[in-house]
């Protein structure tokens, strides 16, 4: 689907609309009629912090492990602890409803399946009262707004909803909007009020737009200011149907690295993980390079889209995903998990905790829109080869690292990339399936040889 932000960009809210209105019973508006109603009851609430259980960090921002989540789960006939234990076991630690998983009872069920698996987290999406109040209706105290919640009504049904989730350990927060554009920011921040006021901690998610260039930076710092966002999360599918690879995908990322860096927040971004409508079957090194380029460029947390095939009355010709529309797994499943065993669980671990330094891309003819050039710096001074992205990361205790990724998900890469002795002691490799580090021999280079799609992280040490 199209967006005001970039006429190229193609998003899932085309294809997987909400299914029907969303509707609760709200006071009636009847502006200009001259009939008068009385004033309708105060809603019920429930309590946003169940007994025994306080909730003081965000759930999923906060932990060791690289946030990996899906978009799409098994359908409510085929929610079991099973299912969910599928899902886990694909290195999978949160996903968002959906796939008709819309009503509380639902919902709730899925979250008692979450429970008793442990490890996975669920942000909901489609709570009707949570819905009604993203979606459909202006929270404001003017009742002369047509379509219009009180803020102290919209507080009630927040803390309504909460009572409904809170109790379950997996429940991670709400999934507010997709495709968030400006003239929503409004009303998401009255959104985010109520839930505040509800409880802090918990996410509030909504997801944004692609795009890219200044219009595009400036609208996401408005978006972070005006909805006190606590994450900067996209969706951009690159792999295309004649067998391209979309560059907006390295310039979308190149602008909300950039954006993430300024406001302090975390950035989180899709990963395709089957064909539809103008977009091809992805290889595993199609989704290697997606992860890696997305680690490169500073990622926190990534989704998989989708997870359960969507099913062909929602359109958009969808090919297998993970799970395909009988419940089956396919190649993808096993592609993603070996990526998130393997890249995720090791160097995206690593990396979530670090700052994102600078990002350059290598022997290059032309680089990505958005995207900077390699130049010779105060520990890179020469790096020569086949493409690759080089990106540099700063952990807790002030160390440097690298992070080389393979510019290309088709061509394997050779690449040598010379060290300033100066700066740089000694560097080890990080390998991603131990998590242990090796130091390598040659304190002045490093050779890599990546296959397509491919990364990998050194450790760059200091003189003492």
């Amino acid at each position: 689907m199209a967006t005001s932000s970039d006429p190229s960009g193609i998003t899932r809210r085309g294809a997987l609309r909400t299914a029907g209105a969303l509707a609760v019973t709200l006071p009636a508006v009847a502006a200009g009629t001259g009939v008068a109603f009385a004033s309708p009851p105060p809603l019920p609430s429930g309590p946003p912090h169940p007994p025994g259980r306080v909730v003081t960090q965000t759930p999923i921002l906060y932990g060791d492990q690289f946030p990996a989540g899906a978009i799409w789960p098994p359908p409510p006939y085929q929610i079991t602890q099973a299912r969910i234990q599928e899902m886990k076991n694909a290195g999978l630690n949160f996903f968002i409803t959906g796939n008709y998983l819309d009503d509380g009872y639902i919902v709730s069920r899925a979250l008692g399946m979450a429970d008793a698996v442990g490890g996975m987290h669920v942000i909901v999406r489609d709570d009707h009262d949570i819905a009604n109040l993203a979606r459909w209706f202006t929270i404001t105290d003017d009742r002369s707004v047509p379509m219009s919640v009180s803020t102290a009504d919209a507080a009630a049904m927040a803390a309504r909803a909460f009572g409904v989730y809170a109790s379950h350990p997996s429940f991670a927060g709400f999934s507010l909007l997709e495709d968030t554009e400006p003239w929503t920011y409004g009303n998401l921040n009255a959104v985010v009020n109520a839930l505040r006021s509800a409880n802090p901690y918990y996410l509030r998610y909504s997801n944004l737009p692609p795009g890219s260039g200044p219009g595009y930076q400036a609208t996401l710092v408005d978006y972070v200011n005006q909805t006190n966002a606590q994450m900067l999360s996209f969706d951009r599918y690159p792999m295309m149907a004649d067998g391209s690879t979309d560059p907006g995908f390295v310039s979308n990322w190149a602008d909300v690295r950039a954006v993430a860096n300024q406001v302090g927040k975390p950035a989180w971004g899709y990963v395709q993980t089957c064909g539809f409508d103008g977009h091809r079957s992805p290889s595993y090194d199609d989704i290697a390079w997606q992860v890696n380029t997305s680690l490169a460029y500073g990622a926190k947390g990534l989704q998989y889209f989708p997870y359960w095939t969507p099913s062909p009355e929602r359109g958009g010709n969808f090919q297998p995903a993970m799970i395909d529309s009988l419940g089956r797994r396919t190649q993808h499943y096993y592609d993603v998990q070996d990526i998130n065993s393997s890249i995720l669980a090791g160097i995206g671990s690593q990396l979530r905790a670090m700052t994102s330094e600078s990002v350059t891309h290598a022997n290059e003819t032309a680089t990505p829109a958005r995207s900077a050039r390699f130049g010779p710096d105060n520990y890179v001074t020469e790096a020569s080869g086949d493409a690759v992205v080089l990106s540099r990361f700063v952990d807790k205790a002030g160390g440097r690292w690298l992070f080389v990724a393979n510019r290309s998900n088709r061509a394997a890469a050779k690449a040598t990339v010379k060290l300033r002795s100066s700066a740089v002691a000694r560097v080890s490799q990080f390998d991603t399936r131990s998590r242990t580090v090796t130091a390598q021999r040659d304190p002045g280079g490093i050779s890599v040889s990546l296959r397509p799609g491919a990364s990998a992280l050194y450790h760059l040490a200091a003189h003492s």
